[in-house]
Order: C-alpha cells, then sequence, then structure tokens
C-alpha cells in the first residue's frame, strides 16, 4: 500500500476498525486486572509485568516487549504476558506472532474473547478455514455480547465465501504496463480518458533526505503504444496529490489533497481543467463537496453529471460513505456550482467504511471498496448496477484472485468494458506498479463507446464552436447538451443499450443531425469519429435530417421524432424570415412509383407538424422525391438507413 494510501487509512473517522483493538483491549484489561493476585507468587514477575504494562500505555512497544518476553522466558504460562504480547504485534501488523500469542493464551484459558480474537486474526491473513472455526467456536459458546452477535456472524459469513471463492476463481492474468508508464518508484491509481489516450497516474517519488514525494504522471498511449510519462508540472506542488479521477474527454482532472490553505477540510476535492497544452491550477471543488471533515477519491460519471467521491461527513450510514453531486454547470466566476450531495444509501454503503468510487463510463455499473460487505477481508472491490439513474443493486464481490484478505482499492475499466486497470506490488523490485487485465465475463460492466466530433465551417473550413445535443429516441427526457471546445472539438460517451439522436447546432448555422443505434448492448461498437462541416443559413442550402421516423411502408410519424421535429421547430422559430422545402427521400425498396407518393406523403406529415407548432404554413413547401436523389449506397443496410431521410432546403429569407 503507497504513503498515500496509507495516510488515508491513518485519517479514518473516529471509531474506525475499533471493533477488533476495542475487544482485544478489553480482553487484555479483564485479564490482566485478574492476573494480579496470581502474578504475586513471584513479585519479579510482577514487577516486570507492571513495567510492561506502563511501557505499552506509553507505547514504547520495544522495552514493553522486552519485559513480555522476560516473563515468558521465566513462566511460558503466564496468560497476561501472552495476551500483552498479542495486543503489540496486532498493533505494529505482525500477524504471525499476535496468532503465536493468542494461540499460547488459548491453551491457557477457555475466555471467549480469545477466539474472537483468533478468528479475527486469521481473517485477516486469509486462513479462512482457521477463521471460521474460531468464530464458529466462540457463537457456540453461547456467551457473546449483543452488539457483538451480527459482526461474528458476518464475518463467518465472509469466511465461507472466501473459501468458496478461491473454489471458484474468476478469470485474472494482470499485465505489467511498460517502463514509459512504470519505474522503480510506486505507480498506483490509474485513470484513463475514455478513448485510452491518455493515462494519468500517481508516483511516489523517493530522494534521499527529502520527504517522499507524490505527483501526478501522464502518458499518451500512441499508435506505437505509451509514451514517457511526464510530470504535471501545472498541478504538482511540494505537497502531495493523488485519489484522483479524469473525465471521460480527459479535459478536467478531480483529485484529493490534503492540509492545503484554501481546504475546508482535512483532505478536499480539487480539479484542474485542460486548456490546450497545459492544465489550469487547481481549484478547490467548494463547500457543496467539500466539507470540514474529509472528502477525497472522486470519480466523474462520463456524461459529467455527478460527480461521486467518499467521506465520513455526519449523515452516513457508517464511518465512510461514499456520496454524489449533481452537476449544476458554471457560476458567474466560471467554477463549477453543485447540488446538495446525496449518499447512496444502504445498497452501497454500510456501518463500515466504503471507498475508492469508480462510475464506468456506460453510467450502469458501480464499483468501488468496502471493508464490510461480505468478501475476503480487509478492503474487498465490488459492482453494483445502477438503474433509473438513482436505484442500486445489491453488490457483486468481484471474487478471487481480485480480491485477497490483503486490501484492494483503485479499480479502472475501459469504456469498452474488456480491461480493467489496477496497481499492485507483486514485483518486489520495482514496488507498486499499474497492470492492466482482461475483466472476467461476471463483472464485465455494459459496454460504451464514444463520437470525437470536430465541427467546421463548410466554406471557410474554420472550427466552430457549436452546441451538441443528445437525445435518447426512447425517452425523449433523458438529453445531454454539451458544447465543443474553441478548436470545435468535443469527445462525447455514448453508453450502449439504446438509440440516439444527435445533433449539432450553431447560430447562423443549419443544425446537422445524425444517429446512433447502440441498442444491442452484446455488440461493442467502434467509435465514432465525426468530421461536421455546418452549413451556412442561405439560399440554397441543404440539411438532411435521419432523426424523423415513419411507421413501416406508412407516413404516420413515429414518437421517437419528437426530439428533431423539436430541433427543427425551434431553427424555424429561430430564423423567422426563412421559406423552406421540406423533401422527402426513401431507399429504392419497393417500386419507384410508390416510393416518390410514400415520401411526398411523409414530407407533407412533417409540414403538418410544423404547423401545429406554430410555423407558419406561408413559409413551408412539401416535395417528394422518392429514391431518386441517394446519398449513400442501397446496397447496405446503413446505407439504405441514409437514404431514408427528410430534407430541408432554404429556399429564401
Amino acid at each position: 500500500m503507497s504513503d498515500f494510501f496509507r495516510r488515508f487509512q491513518s485519517q479514518q473517522a473516529p471509531g474506525i476498525n475499533l471493533h477488533n483493538k476495542v475487544s482485544f483491549i478489553f480482553l487484555l484489561i479483564f485479564f490482566l486486572s485478574s492476573l494480579n493476585g496470581i502474578a504475586q507468587s513471584d513479585r519479579r514477575l510482577q514487577k516486570l509485568f507492571d513495567e510492561a504494562k506502563q511501557f505499552l500505555g506509553q507505547q514504547d512497544y520495544e522495552q514493553a516487549i522486552e519485559r513480555g518476553m522476560r516473563i515468558l522466558a521465566r513462566d511460558s504460562t503466564f496468560l497476561g504476558a501472552h495476551l500483552l504480547l498479542a495486543d503489540i504485534y496486532h498493533d505494529n501488523n505482525n500477524t504471525t506472532l499476535e496468532i503465536f500469542h493468542l494461540q499460547k493464551a488459548r491453551q491457557f484459558s477457555k475466555m471467549p474473547l480469545i477466539l474472537l480474537r483468533l478468528g479475527n486474526a486469521y481473517l485477516s491473513v486469509g486462513e479462512y478455514e482457521k477463521g471460521l472455526d474460531a468464530f464458529q467456536i466462540y457463537s457456540e459458546t453461547g456467551q457473546i455480547p449483543t452488539g457483538t452477535k451480527s459482526e461474528v456472524n458476518r464475518k463467518i459469513e465472509s469466511c465461507r465465501f472466501a473459501l468458496n471463492a478461491i473454489k471458484n476463481p474468476v478469470e485474472f492474468k494482470p499485465e505489467r504496463l511498460p517502463d514509459a508508464v512504470n519505474s522503480e518508484f510506486d505507480e498506483y491509481w490509474p485513470s484513463l480518458s475514455i478513448d485510452q489516450r491518455q493515462l494519468i497516474f500517481t508516483r511516489l517519488i523517493k530522494a534521499p533526505g527529502r520527504q517522499p514525494q507524490e505527483d501526478f504522471y501522464i502518458s499518451e498511449n500512441l499508435n506505437e503504444g505509451w509514451k514517457e510519462a511526464q510530470a504535471m508540472a501545472e498541478i504538482n506542488t511540494p505537497e502531495n496529490e493523488g485519489a484522483h479521477a479524469l473525465s471521460a474527454d480527459g479535459k478536467i482532472l478531480f483529485f484529493t489533497a490534503c492540509n492545503r490553505r484554501d481546504s475546508e477540510g482535512s483532505c478536499d476535492i480539487y480539479y484542474s481543467v485542460s486548456r490546450g497544452d497545459k492544465w489550469s491550477i487547481p481549484v478547490n471543488a467548494g463547500t457543496s463537496i467539500n466539507s470540514p471533515y474529509w472528502e477525497a477519491q472522486p470519480s466523474i460519471s462520463s456524461d459529467g453529471r455527478y460527480l461521486y467521491f467518499s467521506s465520513n461527513r455526519p449523515g452516513g450510514k457508517g464511518m465512510r460513505d461514499i456520496w454524489r453531486a449533481e452537476n449544476l454547470g458554471f457560476d458567474q466566476n466560471g467554477k463549477f456550482k453543485w447540488g446538495k450531495p446525496m449518499n447512496l444509501g444502504d445498497s452501497i454503503n454500510t456501518p463500515g467504511n466504503e471507498t475508492s468510487p469508480f462510475i464506468h463510463a456506460g453510467n450502469q455499473d458501480f464499483y468501488f471498496a468496502s471493508d464490510y460487505h461480505i468478501g475476503m477481508g480487509g478492503f474487498d472491490l465490488f459492482v453494483s448496477t445502477l438503474s433509473d439513474d438513482s436505484i442500486f443493486s445489491g453488490p457483486q464481490n468481484l471474487g478471487f484472485p481480485i480480491n485477497t484478505h490483503n486490501d484492494e482499492q483503485g479499480l479502472h475499466i475501459s469504456a469498452d468494458g474488456l480491461t480493467a486497470y489496477f496497481s499492485s506490488g507483486r514485483d518486489s523490485i520495482s514496488g507498486l506498479d499499474i497492470y492492466s487485465f482482461a475483466v472476467d465475463e461476471s463483472i464485465r460492466p455494459h459496454p460504451a463507446t464514444y463520437a470525437r466530433a470536430s465541427v467546421f465551417d463548410s466554406e471557410t473550413g474554420n472550427s466552430v464552436q457549436a452546441q451538441i445535443e443528445l437525445v435518447d429516441l426512447v425517452n425523449p427526457g433523458e438529453k445531454r447538451v454539451e458544447s465543443t471546445n474553441i478548436q470545435g472539438k468535443l469527445l462525447l460517451s455514448l453508453p450502449t443499450g439504446k438509440n440516439y439522436s444527435f445533433s449539432v447546432s450553431k447560430e447562423g448555422y443549419l443544425f446537422y443531425s445524425n444517429t446512433f443505434n447502440l441498442e444491442d448492448i452484446r455488440k461493442i461498437h467502434n467509435p465514432y469519429e465525426l468530421d461536421i462541416r455546418l452549413k451556412p443559413v442561405k439560399a440554397g442550402a441543404e440539411m438532411n435530417l435521419y432523426n424523423i421516423y415513419f411507421e413501416t411502408d406508412s407516413f404516420r410519424i413515429l414518437p421517437e421524432s419528437g426530439a428533431e421535429l423539436q430541433k427543427l421547430v425551434e431553427f424555424l422559430r429561430t430564423n423567422p424570415n426563412l421559406t423552406v422545402e421540406v423533401q422527402g427521400h426513401t431507399d429504392n425498396t419497393g417500386s419507384s412509383e410508390r416510393n416518390k407518393i410514400l415520401s411526398e406523403k411523409r414530407a407533407h406529415s412533417v409540414v403538418g407538424y410544423l404547423v401545429q407548432n406554430g410555423i407558419q404554413k406561408e413559409r413551408l413547401q412539401w416535395a417528394g422525391y422518392g429514391e431518386k436523389h441517394p446519398v449513400a449506397d442501397n446496397e447496405t443496410l446503413d446505407g439504405r438507413r441514409q437514404n431514408r431521410r427528410t430534407t430541408i432546403k432554404i429556399l429564401g429569407d
């Protein structure tokens, strides 16, 4: 685990992981108080024991261990010394020696709480059968405190789950990314743009005589592979940066920073915006996101609508919960505005800790880490399915060997759902490195693709900063509106499983219309690369509309045409002096005469819709051209789709 992760763990909310420690300290105090009379039989041992307790209270573990070992050298059955040493080794993460002294203590006492401590210790190192036995025997004693029973049952379930998971492993063959990304230092917390061309990660630089320094590095994946990673100088500071998320288009980096002058609490979320080849000075995400408490580990949805993060703020379900806040656009100072953060609820959050949120590009699959849901021990990775924009299914453990008895955090999965990226210390020479692996089908997210659009003036070739609208054809209320940058470029995520209308508009131009057919969620689509040339509004200009749909062999307009037709109404209202011809076109299926009649009736239906929505009839003409003017090859399905279109021709202004 990296120093950055350790710092996050050390800044837990009050009470984190106290159950094991409090139980054991209670056990220790109980025994120590009851053993004083026994120890009186040997005043030398009693003196050493009193000294050991004093050193333990001062956290001088070296001296406490020395006294404890001297006691056991004289009397190996001294129960208090074994318990004291087990507590010290627990504090210092030496589970092997903790188990050794607990086993010794168990030989000399049948106190049930020793079994609980043994079960916890076995679970923490992945000795699930021994842990299960200890928990079950403890449970059968009938001496479990009321508040502990459910916790013990949960750990029994975890041991059983782990044993079954090991027998039924998921596919997991991690491959280390090349040396252009990984180095002799630790690299971790990978985050990629949706097109997988940009990888940002944290690198822990260690230099003699200096404190370890955590900074961001970025690498680009070109045709020849990953380029040598470069430090992100505009964002990096003498302090530490980490636990970050890159927006789908690679233009905004959200990240965690602690103890800065402008912070609201111990750790806050910040963001920086890419402007060309430079990143802006990081800005605190604001008081809607950040609080006097701990906020960290952001994840931004691919449509930019929600920011997910982990926090120990009041009002949660446990110690650290996952929250999300809606992006409400920008304020008058050009900074993000956020809605009130909402807790993700009981399906995700527990009385324990939930961290490392990751919302996949398809916006349907949510991954996170938890130390409380049934799992292998420590922090496990889970996935939950998001439906109706706010309902999370019960989480599914990602399985063994992705999850182990160690802590697993910081997972990123590619848009197509096929490849995951994570950090691992499996190479003892290079420390923590970034790896990738093929995602097992049982835990694979719904795939997504993307469209990379470049918008130009059709006459001058100059870039155009335009508005892009993406509408779900089945649920027109699900609409995304975004803008290209000043270079006329935009990368737009496209979750599969739906069909979308896609339009590009700019005042003074005809709008561009297209369709993305992504209804078959089982098919991984190639990304769309769109060069869109907007035509200035003037007589003779034409625009083809592909999102006006009719019943088969009919001129009845289908409901999913509403978004496109309303776009046309808006265009005509914005340009009140224009007169236009509405043209109907078909593919070559059927007879030419029938196609001509059908196309004319369809054009007339569109005119009727426009009139019903307030466009003066005098401004509108219509004509049907059948299959006479194809724009694509009728020999292909997509070609025939393009030929079945409605065209708007400007007649005059």
